[in-house]
């Protein structure tokens, strides 16, 4: 579907009359050479230092005019079919461990095995393998791990194990040093696919390092506040399996928590990233649970946030600007979203954003004015004393009132 120039004509003039450059403290030019088509600039380090957490105040102009924009998200997704197969067999291997055997009936996609036990305080190895018969078995995953970190004020566990994508019917689980057959009290077979997300680094920061019994603190500063949901850790560590607790602060003095995972290395299989809300805050503490084993060494570690992109639609070649950091800004609404939505995709247009600029016109916007009271405080306690007063003089009047009539 074709916008005609008439309708980016009437989306420029929909956008709102009362954007004042003046407000907004940072700019960045962007050269323009195709108009009538979508193009859009990646948000980078300075743009989330420089604007409001939430991207309120983010605009795009010309000439000093609002041009209608929408800010891309490039996030991934997660599509998961969870399958209950029968186990038809639970046995000990001698020298092994458990072994069970799961039937699902039919021919499936599964590519995750999940289970459900009440024990605390474990790290077990298990054999994945698969077959289309239930007598020739091949060995899907040779080497994953299922463990449980119990204390008394926080528990982490990782019940499941990925494996690659298969459709046979009959699937084989192994769990090494598990010695007890009812150990495991239900098994779920998963077809988990993900569509990765962009992920976008922006800070790289060196720990502050210290160890309580058998827990590795490691405090990180990136900086100024910045977005980030996921962190990646840089080690040389060739073996290892932990348990990690997220926390974070705004001042470095009040911690909060925001949640947990694992990182692990072994063969040629790892797991180096932690995943959760995503947070503004500057500092970072990341618990590492070491158990009995010597401490993980990290060298870095790096923090990164869903890739975002401004995207627009030119009416005309050019410079245009994009412009952030104004503290009082609210969100725009525009139509633009709805319109990108019915057009046909197409190849949007990359632009590289110039150097940040300090607006030489600058001008804070004016402080939200207070309310009456607040300009006024010394009348609020005036009448709060009058009203104290004339409260008193009611209830000694009805004292005496009561006093006369008895």
């Amino acid at each position: 579907m074709r916008i005609a120039i008439p309708s980016l004509l009437l989306l420029a003039a929909l956008a709102r009359a009362d954007f004042d450059a003046t407000h907004w403290r940072f700019r960045r030019a962007l050269q323009v050479e195709n108009a009538g088509q979508v193009n859009a600039v990646t948000l980078d380090r300075a743009v989330y230092a420089g604007a409001q957490p939430d991207l309120n105040d983010v605009r795009v102009a010309r000439d000093g005019r609002e041009v209608p924009y929408v800010i891309d998200s490039r996030a991934g997704a997660v599509e998961q079919n969870e399958l209950a197969p029968e186990i038809l067999d639970r046995s000990v291997v001698p020298g092994a461990g458990l072994q069970l055997t799961l039937d699902l009936g039919r021919q499936a996609k599964h590519n995750r095995l999940r289970i459900a036990t009440a024990e605390k305080n474990f790290r077990t190895k298990v054999r994945i393998e698969t077959s289309a018969d239930g007598r020739s078995w091949a060995v899907a995953r040779a080497e994953g791990y299922v463990f449980d970190f119990t204390e008394t004020s926080r528990s982490i566990s990782v019940l499941s194990v990925d494996y690659p994508v298969s459709t046979r019917r009959y699937v084989r689980a192994t769990f090494f040093g598990w010695m007890k057959t009812d150990i495991v009290a239900g098994a779920w077979l998963t077809d988990y696919q993900v569509r990765p997300a962009a992920w976008q680094t922006l800070a790289v920061a060196n720990p502050i390092r210290t160890e309580e019994r058998g827990t590795s603190v490691l405090v990180l500063d990136l900086g100024v506040a910045l977005p980030h949901s996921r962190l990646t850790l840089e080690t040389d560590a060739p073996l290892f399996h932990r348990a990690c607790e997220m926390e974070a602060s705004s001042n470095r003095r009040d911690w909060f928590y925001i949640g947990q995972g694992v990182v692990y290395r072994f063969g040629d299989q790892q797991s180096l990233n932690l995943e959760f809300a995503e947070l503004h805050e500057r500092y970072f503490r990341l618990r590492i649970f070491n158990g009995d084993d010597q401490p993980v060494p990290v060298r870095r570690v790096s923090f990164e946030t869903i890739e975002r992109r401004v995207k627009f639609l030119p009416q005309a070649a050019g410079e245009y600007e994009l412009r952030y950091g104004n503290p009082a800004a609210r969100a725009p609404s525009y139509d633009l979203g709805a319109i990108l939505a019915r057009r046909a995709p197409a190849a949007e247009i990359q632009l590289a954003a110039g150097a940040e600029q300090l607006n030489p016109g600058y001008r804070p916007p004016p402080a939200p004015r207070k309310p009456w009271t607040e300009q006024h405080p010394e009348m609020l306690y005036t009448v709060l004393a009058a009203a104290v007063l004339g409260m008193g003089f009611v209830t000694v009047r009805f004292l005496m009132g009561v006093k006369k009539a008895a």
